[in-house]
């Protein structure tokens, strides 16, 4: 399975403290580096994924639990936690240009909690189409602190195509239309990033 670029500095990290340790006869303590550095290859996997369904649906931009849904003034508000053992690229729910990338600079709270969403350290995102506009944002969560995007504003996405990656255990929320759209998910169902839809049209 193919590991994103993004692991390099994480896994050279660990490569060479059990180098150094294997060097200097400390086996013990290369035998415990080995750990993390498999964790980190694991965690950084990037799993080719690639969506061939209805093109009237909102995908999943990340793989996780769904722990909130709310309908409020005209949209649905869905938002998707991502356990350190979750895959942790997240991908563009629709297939358009990407009208704004913002980053914010915050906290960095447990990611489970609703504040996170307002005060942790984040990066907006809206794709538009000429049909509709979807707004996700990736939230850095109390382990996850480095959010890596990997497309620029501006720039044309397909459906389900890698946006950017959170390290370490994370949050994403997205923001969409309700009107005329039905739901396909419930509180607590697990989901794939560009493999499950969120809602369709109807």
């Amino acid at each position: 399975m193919k590991i994103c670029k993004e692991a390099l500095p994480y896994a050279l990290f660990w490569g060479i403290l059990i180098s150094v340790s294997s060097v200097f006869s400390f086996y013990i303590l290369s035998v415990l580096f080995l750990f993390p550095f498999l964790f980190t290859l694991f965690f950084f996997r990037d799993p080719k994924r690639n969506y061939k369904g209805d093109e009237n649906v909102i995908l999943s931009p990340a793989d996780g639990k769904i722990i909130k849904i709310k309908e409020e003034n005209g949209f649905f508000f869905i938002s998707i936690f991502m356990s350190i053992f979750n895959v942790h690229i997240n991908r563009s729910p629709i297939k358009g240009r990407i009208k704004e990338s913002r980053h914010f600079q915050g906290t960095f709270i447990a990611a489970y909690k609703d504040k996170s969403s307002e005060e942790n350290e984040r990066v907006e995102w809206v794709v538009q189409n000429e049909n509709e506009e979807v707004e996700f944002v990736q939230i850095a969560g109390l382990v996850a602190r480095r959010i890596h995007p990997l497309k620029k504003e501006g720039e044309f996405v397909e459906m389900g195509e890698k946006i950017g990656l959170i390290a370490f255990g994370s949050r994403v929320d997205i923001k969409l239309q309700s009107k005329n759209r039905k739901l396909l998910v419930n509180l607590g169902d697990n989901v794939k990033g560009c493999l499950t839809p969120l809602a369709k049209k109807v």
